[in-house]
């Protein structure tokens, strides 16, 4: 791969020093900069591609990339000359085609480039928003050029080293599988079944990171695209995710967790109380919101008076939903209600949101009464 971009050329290429600059100064900044050189070097002996496809979304996690820091992604980009080998966003190319036929060179069609690139082989994957199977198996609900994108991502997953899931729909099928006639579903996961994922679906065989999130938040992304480039195994939970980021709930650092634990929650919006009774699932959701906050680490949504959605969870959103109600009523994983998953944590020791949050989850039943709240 080039180390720069050659002059008077308009040719896409990204360089790992080039990405490294830019993660440090665009995202991940405390992690980054902290270990540099170590990871400067790692990534300097990396020879990889990134390709980057999108399927069935809103293009969040693409637009999340680009909030992620000050300065902005698109002047770090000016400033390092960092630039993916492929993203049909950031591509000024675009696919042409003549009479049917891809027309022209790599150098103006991106379509042509996109085919070098996976010829090649051994490039990083990363993949958002969702895989629709639909309508009737043709995967028509989805297309990239004339392509179904399901008939793309089946010709790129097999020769990439690693698949980044980027996002929730990417990762289990997110907001994408509301539309149930198009039969979308992640990467890996369909929900939280493996078997109803692409890869399943389509008998492909690889390595798959998920980095969920309605959208992504850019240092989760910029790590964990370090961590690949840099050839560093990233031990993984149940459900794909990098345990380092996914491994503690919301509600274990929530900056409203005092108020949780004394009783006190919010029957209203713009109280500064605990959000449970207003819909906040943080104790069902895994992420390091609270500590790494968002907006340049300005803020999270608990933070900010919103509720937790759990917008990282592979069950995410029909699980969840109402956004704004309580759901302990709601089934949300393997036909278990909140109440009844409050129980089961209990009896097992507090695995996973752990005895001190479930009890409270489960506390209508107790004849308690909390402070702000009728029972």
């Amino acid at each position: 791969m080039d180390e720069g971009m050659d002059e008077g050329k308009n040719d896409l290429r990204l360089t790992r020093r080039s990405f490294l600059a830019a993660a440090g100064v665009v995202g991940a900044a405390l992690f980054l900069k902290a270990n540099a050189p170590a990871v400067a070097a790692a990534i300097a002996g990396s020879d990889k591609k990134l390709v980057w496809l999108r399927g069935s979304g809103c293009g969040g996690c693409t637009a999340s990339m680009l909030n992620g820091g000050d300065p902005d992604v698109l002047s770090a980009l000016e400033k390092v000359g960092l630039e993916p080998e492929y993203h049909d966003e950031f591509m000024l190319q675009q696919g042409v085609f003549v009479d049917g036929s891809l027309s022209g060179s790599s150098d103006h069609n991106s379509r042509i480039r996109l085919s070098e690139l996976l010829a090649g082989g051994d490039y990083v994957l990363v993949v958002e928003g969702a895989i629709p199977d639909g309508p009737e198996g043709s995967g028509r609900y989805c297309m990239s050029g004339a392509m179904p994108f399901k008939q793309l991502f089946t010709e790129a997953a097999p020769g990439a080293s690693c698949i980044v899931a980027a996002g929730t729909c990417a990762s289990y099928g997110g907001v994408s599988r509301l539309f149930r006639a198009a039969d979308a579903a992640g990467v890996a996961f369909g929900g939280t079944s493996r078997l109803k994922g692409a890869m399943s679906r389509y008998g492909v065989d690889n390595k798959v990171i998920n980095v969920p999130g309605c959208p992504t938040h850019p240092e989760w992304l910029l790590l964990v695209l370090a961590d690949v480039l840099s050839g560093r195994d990233v031990a993984l939970d149940m459900y794909g995710r990098p345990v380092a980021l996914f491994g503690a709930t919301v509600h274990d650092s929530c900056p409203r967790r005092g108020a949780y634990d004394r009783g006190d929650r919010d029957n209203e919006f713009s109280g500064g109380n605990c959000l449970y009774s207003l819909g906040c699932k943080g104790p069902l959701a895994y992420a390091d919101c609270p500590t790494r906050r968002w907006n340049g680490a300005s803020s999270m949504c608990t933070r900010a008076g919103g509720p937790c959605v759990a917008c990282v969870e592979p069950a995410f959103p029909d699980a969840f939903m109402p956004f704004f109600g309580k759901s302990e009523s709601k089934e949300l994983f393997a036909d278990l209600a909140v109440d009844d998953i409050a129980k089961v944590v209990i009896g097992a020791s507090a695995i996973g949101a752990g005895i001190h949050a479930v009890k409270r989850l489960a506390i209508g039943e107790s004849g308690r009464e909390e402070k702000g709240e009728k029972k």
